[in-house]
Protein backbone atom coordinates (compact mmCIF):
# COMPACT_ATOMS: atom_id res chain seq x y z
CA UNK A 1 0.00 0.00 0.00
CA UNK A 2 1.10 3.17 -0.59
CA UNK A 3 1.91 6.04 1.96
CA UNK A 4 1.58 9.40 1.94
CA UNK A 5 3.76 11.81 4.12
CA UNK A 6 5.29 15.29 4.15
CA UNK A 7 8.75 16.08 4.96
CA UNK A 8 10.78 19.04 4.69
CA UNK A 9 13.02 20.33 2.39
CA UNK A 10 16.02 19.90 3.81
CA UNK A 11 15.23 15.74 4.01
CA UNK A 12 13.92 16.25 0.29
CA UNK A 13 16.88 17.42 -1.07
CA UNK A 14 18.99 14.93 1.32
CA UNK A 15 17.04 12.32 -0.48
CA UNK A 16 17.64 13.23 -3.93
CA UNK A 17 21.23 14.02 -3.32
CA UNK A 18 21.49 10.80 -2.29
CA UNK A 19 19.71 8.88 -5.00
CA UNK A 20 17.10 7.78 -2.48
CA UNK A 21 14.05 9.50 -3.88
CA UNK A 22 12.86 10.89 -7.32
CA UNK A 23 12.12 14.52 -7.35
CA UNK A 24 8.55 15.72 -9.21
CA UNK A 25 7.67 19.15 -10.03
CA UNK A 26 3.70 18.33 -10.32
CA UNK A 27 3.55 20.75 -12.95
CA UNK A 28 4.30 19.96 -16.89
CA UNK A 29 7.27 21.74 -19.22
CA UNK A 30 6.43 25.33 -19.80
CA UNK A 31 5.72 25.94 -15.64
CA UNK A 32 8.30 23.62 -14.75
CA UNK A 33 11.57 25.36 -16.81
CA UNK A 34 9.36 29.00 -16.27
CA UNK A 35 8.58 29.14 -12.69
CA UNK A 36 8.75 25.61 -10.59
CA UNK A 37 12.67 23.97 -11.25
CA UNK A 38 14.01 22.72 -8.39
CA UNK A 39 17.42 21.39 -8.35
CA UNK A 40 17.39 17.60 -9.13
CA UNK A 41 14.17 17.42 -10.10
CA UNK A 42 11.93 16.57 -13.52
CA UNK A 43 8.51 17.94 -14.66
CA UNK A 44 5.21 15.39 -14.43
CA UNK A 45 5.21 14.82 -18.58
CA UNK A 46 9.22 12.80 -17.58
CA UNK A 47 7.81 11.24 -14.57
CA UNK A 48 5.04 9.67 -16.32
CA UNK A 49 7.20 8.73 -19.56
CA UNK A 50 9.63 6.46 -16.54
CA UNK A 51 6.09 5.55 -14.34
CA UNK A 52 5.82 2.20 -16.20
CA UNK A 53 9.51 1.35 -15.42
CA UNK A 54 9.79 2.28 -11.34
CA UNK A 55 10.75 0.27 -9.23
CA UNK A 56 7.55 -0.38 -7.19
CA UNK A 57 9.75 0.77 -4.00
CA UNK A 58 10.77 3.64 -5.32
CA UNK A 59 10.17 6.68 -3.55
CA UNK A 60 8.53 9.56 -5.06
CA UNK A 61 8.44 13.03 -3.81
CA UNK A 62 5.97 15.62 -5.56
CA UNK A 63 5.91 19.16 -4.96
Amino acid sequence: MNQLNKISATDAKGAVEEGMALLVCIYDDDKFRDTAHLEGAIPMSEFLKLKPDLATDTRIIFY
